[in-house]
């Protein structure tokens, strides 16, 4: 690894000044490594996992505004601690994740294209992302963005306030550690909506009909979270095992939307 490492030719680096910039550099994202906060990309390249032949700086392109209003609008090179300042829950708990150094660098950008933290609580606010890449710019649903995020510049997202929001995540005691399981839930104009993430080390989060369904069906709220078993596919991975994701998952979801009707 280090020998071919050292043979490598050194990477073309490209700080973008512009978004125009960044999505002609990024063109159709082949043979580009993107760096945002770096928290997800600089630990590959200080350990030789990857060696990118060409490398796009987002840090002085100007995607890092948001703009407080309704619906709240974040540059993909925001940081989660400026995101967790402003939005409205239950997005602001997603963004608080426990090590401060890496809510301090890490994008919602990457987050978003990683499958991290923030994708259940986007998904029950029916965000939509913005992004670069084959074909140009689109504008599109959260998640059919995640369903297939590789080969995508995140600009921006638009994300709608709700009436009221909760989240709720499993983790292990360690800061550095990913979640276990997370469950967002929030009340809009067409009623409850549920989503859950953390079901494997690398899955996107996904949404849970079947809980929507019983809860508008008049079902209590720890009656409708023994649905969301129908709505993922829990697997075992190196935090937990799919045995264990399938018995707490409906006690989280419960819990959520417990805390969901305390807040309306």
């Amino acid at each position: 690894m280090l020998a071919s490492r050292l043979a490598a030719p050194e990477p073309e680096v490209v700080v973008a000044r512009s978004e125009a910039e960044a999505i002609a550099v990024f063109g159709d994202g082949a043979g580009i490594t993107v760096i945002g906060g770096g928290t997800i990309v600089t630990p590959l390249l200080t350990h030789g996992a990857i060696w990118p032949e060409r490398v796009l700086m987002l840090q002085a392109a100007g995607l890092d505004d948001i703009l407080d209003r309704d619906p709240l609008e974040v540059g993909g090179a925001a940081t989660l601690a400026a995101l967790a300042d402003v939005a409205p829950e239950p997005l602001a708990a997603a963004a608080r994740i426990p090590d401060y150094e890496i809510r301090g660098q890490a994008t919602v950008g990457g987050n978003v294209t990683v499958g991290g933290d923030l994708q259940p609580a986007l998904i029950v606010l029916g965000a939509r992302v913005r992004s670069a890449g084959a074909g140009g710019e689109r504008l599109e649903p959260i998640e059919d963005f995640i369903a297939a995020p590789w080969g995508r510049l995140v600009l921006s997202l638009e994300v709608p306030r709700p009436l009221a929001g909760a989240f709720l995540q499993q983790r292990r005691r360690h800061s550095h550690t990913h979640p276990v399981l997370t469950v967002a839930v929030a009340l809009r104009g067409d009623g409850v909506h549920v989503a859950v993430g953390g079901l494997a080390e690398h899955a996107a989060a996904v949404a849970c009909p079947s809980v929507e369904r019983a809860l508008s069906g008049g079902a209590a709220p720890r009656e409708a979270a023994a649905s969301v078993i129908e709505d993922v596919r829990p697997e075992d991975d190196p935090l937990a095992s799919a045995w264990y994701r399938r018995r707490v998952l409906p006690v989280l979801v419960a819990r959520a939307l417990e805390q969901l009707e305390e807040a309306r």
